[in-house]
């Protein structure tokens, strides 16, 4: 990495304090950086150095890719501001979906590889930038008159009438706003006959709101973060903030016609006995539908042969997991908690090359080896009683 190239972080809490600590700890065992919050603080530490990456978003970004923004702005000296693109951005010149998904440091490490052999150095002159990660010459600052707030100091270089650039083969992994899924993905599973709804883990309550809009539900909605409730308290009919491990089988819940546990299981103790205490809250013909990571997916088994188990934010690894499920973990799960599973449904994506030569590699081994569980993401139960 050019060693004139200052890196500092702004983060701005999108993920949760846990999965944000997460993401600075690995990212500062990558490259070195420095927390700073106001503009004087900015100026004092640039003092050695040629260049100012900003990161004011919860991104992913390897040391390759801070060394190449840095190695392309020293070839394009006609710019005062260079940006990367990123799967998420609201400008379009910046936009890039990547080839593949990717769900690990190692895999996302082959999509940065891949995007910078396509495009290399190649710089697209912008007039709009988005400013959640970019480089500019650290002798910019002197040209800024007064003491900004580091929050406002990206918006001011913006109006200074520099020349962008949007560095193609520079890839960065933007982190959206987690929280505000509306999981569309499930509403197919939830029949319109459906009148009472209970969302646990419901975060802001938008997947509620939309059941709401679509048809005459009562929709509750159980979590344990108290910072949801300004939004979820006005989508829903109910909102509880509480642990459902504590509130399970309590009359702090009704009786329902559907459950929803999306991406909640692997955060509990105990699911077996939530699942067990949920019966209680189901009606007869009711339905439950959970969704849970699948550590049995090929990118997993790939870091754990190379001696890797890396915690990342909202990924099969993400680091607030404290129980991990393949398929049949999951439907054992629910048959001996005194449901009878219904349906089993796979959330897959395309593998890459060098994927699919592993499991390749990996059928010479186990030679019953299941090849569309090891594309599997996300694996989806619906059950009843």
């Amino acid at each position: 990495m050019t060693k004139t190239t200052t890196i500092f972080i702004y983060q701005n809490n999108l993920l949760g304090d846990f999965e944000e600590k997460t993401l600075l700890r690995f990212q500062k065992a990558l490259i070195h950086s420095y927390e700073v919050y106001t503009f004087d603080k900015l100026k004092e530490e640039l003092g050695k150095s040629a260049y100012c990456l900003v990161i004011q978003s919860n991104v992913f970004i390897t040391e390759d890719s801070v060394d190449h923004l840095s190695r392309i702005f020293n070839e394009n000296s006609g710019y005062d501001v260079l940006v990367p693109v990123s799967n998420e951005t609201k400008v379009d010149l910046q936009r890039h979906l990547p080839p593949y998904f990717y769900q690990t440091p190692t895999v996302y490490s082959w999509v940065v590889k891949d995007i910078f052999s396509n495009y290399g150095n190649e710089v697209i002159e912008t007039h709009e930038i988005d400013e959640f990660c970019l480089l500019f010459k650290s002798n910019l600052l002197n040209f800024l008159d007064g003491n900004y707030s580091f929050e406002n100091l990206l918006r001011v270089i913006k109006t200074k009438g520099l020349r962008y650039g949007v560095a193609k083969g520079v890839y960065v992994h933007r982190y959206g706003n987690c929280y505000e899924s509306p999981r569309i993905d499930l509403l197919p599973f939830i029949s319109l006959d459906v009148k009472s709804l209970l969302d646990i883990g419901c975060a802001r309550g938008l997947l509620g709101e939309i059941i709401k809009k679509r048809q005459n539900c009562r929709v509750e909605g159980v979590d344990i973060d108290a910072s949801f409730d300004k939004w979820a308290a006005d989508r829903l009919d109910k909102f509880i903030c509480a642990d459902i491990e504590k509130i399970a089988g309590t009359d702090k819940l009704g009786t329902y016609d559907c459950i929803i546990c999306a991406d909640v299981l692997e955060h509990l103790y105990d699911p077996y006995d939530v699942l067990q205490r949920l019966n209680a809250h189901l009606n007869r013909e009711g339905l439950i539908i959970a969704t849970v990571p699948n550590i049995n997916n090929w990118a997993i088994i790939y870091e754990l042969l190379n001696g890797r188990w890396d915690y990342v934010p909202f990924s099969i690894l993400s680091g607030t997991h404290i129980r991990f499920f393949t398929k049949d973990n999951i439907i054992e799960m629910f048959s001996s908690s005194g449901y009878k599973v219904k349906e089993v449904h796979f959330t897959k994506f395309d593998i890459p090359e060098k994927g699919i030569r592993f499991i390749e590699d990996l059928k010479t081994v186990i030679k019953d080896i299941q090849y569309e569980e090891l594309s599997v993401s996300e694996i989806t139960v619906l059950a009843n009683l």
